[in-house]
């Protein structure tokens, strides 16, 4: 054996070195990748429940939406600090599309929360006025292209209003066969 063929067998050895490397560290980058979507998701999904808690455990943010009249100024004060909130979340969600990190379907879906926040004549006003405030210039285009293809959800917050009201009764169980 010479030493051009020992140099070729080095050669040799050092690609597959060198390409076992590089599967290694593509499988790295991938789990790398599918965590980072998973913790988004999971930042999403608490960030939803914080909000479903916030408007169950305060009467005030709840009437705010429910009700036709004009709330309290500290109610009102509650309402923005809310949807402030909230908006903030779905920007950041945005982002986290536009970034690649998560996919359309997950986007569009939490993005679709919008129609709900934004869907009284009270809150869109907010948003024309003051709610788009401080907000990425590009996705307060997207979320008013949205809004103009969204009827407002009144309906939605009417049927909510409707647990209040006793259950009807099925008249035709009670009478004794």
């Amino acid at each position: 054996m010479t030493l051009g063929d020992i140099g070729s067998i080095a050669n040799l050895l050092s690609a597959v070195a060198v390409l076992a490397t590089l599967i290694y560290l593509a499988i790295q980058v991938e789990q790398s990748n599918r965590m980072a979507r998973s913790q988004s998701r999971q930042r999403m999904i608490e960030q939803t429940q914080q909000e479903l808690y916030q408007w169950m455990a305060n009467p005030d943010l709840c009437e705010a939406f429910l009700s036709t009249t004009t709330p309290s100024g500290v109610t009102q004060a509650k309402m923005h600090f809310f949807l402030l909130s909230a908006m903030r979340q779905r920007e950041w969600e945005w982002f986290q599309y536009k970034d690649g990190v998560i996919s359309k379907e997950v986007y569009i879906a939490y993005h679709g929360v919008i129609a709900l926040h934004l869907g009284i004549p009270r809150t869109r006003n907010w948003w024309r006025t003051v709610g788009r405030m401080g907000f990425n210039a590009t996705f307060v285009s997207e979320v008013d292209a949205f809004l103009r293809e969204q009827p407002l959800t009144e309906k939605y917050y009417e049927d909510i209003r409707c647990f209040d009201a006793p259950a009807p009764v099925d008249e035709t169980a009670l009478v004794a066969k």
